[in-house]
């Protein structure tokens, strides 16, 4: 879940800071931000992720 909420919040950075060129494939920052994006898809969502964290924490 860190991880993967983590990697999105850099790679949007790194697309601010590279602007509309952020956007282009000339430069693997989009696709960085492509992917960080499916990463938090694939484990599930993060509230999912959120709901599962917090029953674990509960369990014990």
């Amino acid at each position: 879940y860190y991880a993967s909420e983590v990697s999105v919040e850099v790679s949007t950075d790194a697309v601010q800071i590279f602007g509309g060129y952020g956007y282009t494939k000339d430069f693997p920052v989009e696709k960085f931000y492509r992917d960080s994006k499916l990463c938090t898809i694939g484990e599930g969502t993060s509230e999912i992720q959120k709901i599962v964290i917090a029953r674990e924490v509960l369990k014990k």
